[in-house]
């Protein structure tokens, strides 16, 4: 029986054998008997690949992150988590390039601290009252302040 790691767009996670692109993580989400018992826990929500420097590790390993799966990129940025700073650089600067030109902002000093951090994936009641994405970018929220997207190292 296939365990309940593969993440949809909408950022739910679901047990299906299909095999995922790439590896994400939102933290220890699982108990010692591999259930899944919270949604999120912490706010870095990344996309990894699958093999990176030959890492083999158990999956959900009793308190430690639980290895999540995505079908694709689009998946993975569509269900919130951004490209990881460490196996996908190239893919990450791209991503924060991106978010930064939405924004309007300088791309040397802005960093996006998830790709679904624009709000609509914060928390599961917005999870369940919201069931697509927004369709604009990150939201202004008071100056160069941006929800998502951190510049100069202010939130």
């Amino acid at each position: 029986m296939p365990l309940r790691n593969r993440v949809t767009p909408f950022g739910d996670l679901v047990a299906v054998p299909d095999r995922g692109a790439l590896m994400g993580n939102r933290g220890v989400l699982h108990d010692d008997e591999r259930r899944i018992v919270r949604f999120s826990q912490g706010r870095r929500w990344i996309a990894c690949l699958t093999d990176v420097k030959g890492r083999r590790r158990p999956l959900m390993t009793p308190g430690r992150y639980t290895e999540l799966f995505f079908l694709d990129e689009a998946t993975a940025l569509a269900a919130g988590h951004r490209p990881c700073w460490e196996c996908r650089r190239a893919d990450a600067l791209r991503f924060r390039d991106a978010w930064a030109r939405a924004a309007g902002a300088d791309p040397a000093t802005a960093r996006p601290a998830r790709a679904g951090a624009a709000g609509w994936r914060s928390s599961p009641r917005a999870r369940s009252s919201r069931r697509s994405p927004p369709a604009t970018g990150p939201e202004p929220r008071g100056g160069r302040r941006l929800r998502g997207l951190v510049l100069g190292g202010r939130r």
